[in-house]
């Protein structure tokens, strides 16, 4: 009871806060190799883990010490679990609140911190069978459902594929320098997407899993190579000739 009692006080304290704007994130405890990470801060409002977890607990926070400024991230529900599909945070100075639980120690541990939305959202993830490319500036265009461009998957890493090939404008199309990766031999339901519309695939190494149909597309013609790492959602475009 003294316990439920003490968790009451400290959300309180934690929703009465106002929201911030994040420069860096970190986690710390017991399921965080070597003590503490920082977080990848992949754009104003996304922070992203993706590395090894072991079962225990971790904390969010907003520095690497929490003191005077600085805070946690605490679930709004107790013994939440970091593996979930978007549980809300408030912030809070209260560690005794603000632990995320860890079931179990896995290599593919992701999470991603939502910081407009104030959610935290993870999974243990696990590799794609497939991955294709498909498009306007691909040979196959947009009416492709079953004759994607099949992507090759890494003997050493399930998470790498790679493709080499032609891309160009075809002005016959829709969109006809634009394509997209896919994770089966159609449009849904698993997708892989650049951040903003029409990113140019030489210049942002980023991309998230599923969400707004965004699209890359091309700054010049020519042949390809792409390495795409799924785990750590990260792309690679070179123009070799």
């Amino acid at each position: 009871m003294k316990r439920i009692y003490l968790m009451i006080i400290g959300l309180v304290a934690c929703i009465a806060m106002s929201a911030q704007s994040y420069q860096e994130l970190w986690i710390t405890g017991s399921a965080v190799p070597g003590g503490a990470q920082k977080l990848i801060k992949v754009s104003d409002n996304d922070f992203k883990f993706a590395g090894k977890l072991k079962a225990g607990e971790l904390r969010i926070s907003t520095a690497k010490k929490v003191r005077k400024g600085s805070y946690y991230l605490a679930p709004n529900q107790p013994d939440a679990n970091i593996v979930n599909k978007g549980l809300e945070y408030s912030e809070c100075v209260d560690a005794k609140n603000a632990a995320w639980q860890v079931i179990v120690s896995e290599d593919r541990y992701r999470f991603h911190i939502d910081t407009e939305k104030k959610q935290v959202k993870g999974e243990i993830f696990q590799p794609w069978g497939e991955l294709f490319i498909a498009g306007g500036a691909t040979e196959v265009g947009w009416k492709c459902e079953g004759k994607m461009l099949l992507m090759t998957q890494s003997l050493d890493n399930p998470c790498i594929w790679t493709w080499e090939g032609e891309l160009k404008r075809h002005p016959e199309v829709e969109e006809p320098a634009s394509f997209k990766i896919q994770g089966q031999d159609r449009w849904h339901p698993k997708s892989i997407h650049p951040y903003a519309p029409d990113t140019d695939i030489l210049k942002d190494k980023r991309f998230r899993t599923g969400g707004a149909d965004t699209k890359w597309m091309l700054s010049g013609e020519g042949r390809y190579r792409i390495k795409v790492d799924l785990f750590n959602e990260t792309i690679q475009a070179e123009l070799i000739k």
